[in-house]
């Protein structure tokens, strides 16, 4: 590998209140870059931050540093941010050698207290530019709290692309920071001791069905905000209370929590009737594009983690491996058979791979 080829991307926040003060946050002793410094919130740009997510155009994402800045802010610090604008950019060569690449934004608080990721950052605070220079800070960082404080003393006055377009973003953003709350959430109850499941569910069945949802919500012009919410909700009653009536409690936590979250009433009906509706064998009429594909997206799921439906057999059935392969088995039949003509173009490659694994009765495979 060539180093000089080589380099870490990470955006960072200058973050306002309305007061007008700073966030700064200090650096874990164990951080490997400035340990023990103070710095402003921020992290690595990754793969995962874009690619499965739906492309702005035919062939690019757009505004990716802005959704990860979000993301980061919100994970390492709880905080809600808007008013999205750039500062500078930067760059600097790690402990280990490679090169890393800073794009440095700002935003203004929104709402959220401040709760800190304890493992990267140990202490925070709110700092106006005469009290920031008491603190042991990151290089530039000083210049660009200075930079931003200026663009803010002269925005009254001389307003300007990046307001106008900050402005933008905020509202065109605000669907981004619901859903993330929401994915959050659900993996935070499914890291919990108290998950029927473990994590497993959310690496194997959760990312599968929003995956799947958005592919056919693409295609068939569906709301993929509310098709993404129900997808991260519509087993979350099985994290919590387990399998029985899931599709019932399930659709009441949803219910709670996009309240907690002030999400629009009639959206909110949108999504129970999706998570009611989504389970095959209560047989609930489908009402909506949406509820269709979170049911397809759901049975699509299944082929994409196999071995999750042979565990919860062998595990939680406690059934012997040829019973649990030819339950399995069956239910991936009746997955397939359920699901619409388009979703079955979809996933009949990884059905044919599933009949072909698990064999007929005996455990053959043919």
């Amino acid at each position: 590998m060539d180093d000089n080829k080589v380099h870490y991307i990470a955006v960072t926040g200058i973050i306002r209140n309305k007061e007008g003060k700073y966030l700064i946050c200090k650096r874990s002793e164990n951080e490997k870059a400035f340990p023990g410094k103070w710095c402003v919130p921020g992290g690595k740009l990754e793969k995962k931050d874009f690619i499965d997510k739906p492309k702005d155009t035919s062939d690019h994402w757009l505004d990716v540093f802005e959704k990860v800045l979000e993301r980061e802010i919100f994970e390492e610090t709880r905080l809600k941010i808007k008013n999205i604008g750039y500062v500078s950019n930067l760059a600097f060569i790690r402990p280990n050698g490679f090169s890393t690449v800073i794009i440095s934004l700002f935003a203004e608080h929104e709402s959220g207290d401040v709760l800190l990721d304890k493992e990267a950052l140990v202490d925070y605070n709110w700092v106006d530019l005469t009290q920031v220079k008491d603190y042991d800070l990151i290089e530039n960082i000083y210049e660009q709290m200075e930079k931003v404080d200026n663009f803010f003393k002269d925005k009254k006055n001389t307003p300007s692309q990046t307001e106008n377009y900050s402005q933008e973003r905020s509202e065109e953003n605000s669907n981004f920071n619901i859903i993330e709350q929401i994915r959050f959430f659900v993996e935070e109850e499914c890291k919990k001791p108290t998950s029927k499941y473990g994590y497993e569910p959310y690496l194997g069945h959760f990312i599968p069905v929003v995956k799947y949802s958005k592919i056919l919500g693409e295609k068939f012009n569906a709301d993929l905000e509310i098709l993404e919410i129900s997808a991260w909700l519509h087993d979350i009653g099985s994290i919590i209370h387990g399998r029985e009536n899931h599709h019932i409690t399930s659709s009441e936590i949803a219910e709670k929590k996009l309240i907690e979250l002030n999400y629009p009433t009639q959206k909110i009906k949108q999504v129970k009737h999706c998570i009611l509706a989504h389970r095959g064998s209560q047989d609930i009429p489908r009402e909506t594009i949406e509820a269709q594909i979170l049911a397809d997206a759901d049975s699509m799921s299944h082929f994409d983690n196999i071995i999750g439906p042979l565990k919860a057999a062998i595990v939680y059935e406690g059934l012997d491996q040829f019973q649990a392969g030819n339950s399995v088995r069956d239910k991936l039949i009746r997955s397939y058979n359920k699901i619409s003509d388009d979703a079955k173009i979809i996933i009949k490659p990884k059905f044919e791979a599933a009949m072909l694994l698990l064999g007929d009765q005996n455990g053959i495979c043919t």
